[in-house]
């Protein structure tokens, strides 16, 4: 498995941000995530002036570093078999990413 950001996290605060995150697993599939802090999601209705928040379901890290956010891609990947990655993330098609 490798997990590469298409962006650099110098330029995020690592404590209320939110980020793509393209992992690509040993069987040719390519997942995309939103990896984000639960602060960024409340900012975001703040920001928006809205008392709730829905789209793409974040994964949820408690600081959005490459250690927190690798802890979390591993834990999808490998918890109950798998079964999270369609359900955080999209399945992409290489020309797409």
């Amino acid at each position: 498995m490798e997990i590469k950001f298409p962006s650099t996290l110098d330029q995020i605060n690592p404590e209320n941000d939110n980020v793509d995150v393209h992992v690509y697993l040993d069987d040719g599939r390519v997942y995309s995530f939103l990896v984000a802090t639960p602060n960024n999601i409340v900012w975001v209705m703040d920001n928006e002036g809205v008392d709730y928040f829905f789209g793409t379901p974040p994964l949820f890290v408690r600081l959005l570093n490459r250690e927190c956010v690798e802890k979390a891609v591993r834990a999808i990947v490998t918890e109950d078999n798998g079964r999270w990655l369609d359900v955080y993330g999209t399945l992409q098609v290489l020309e797409d990413i």
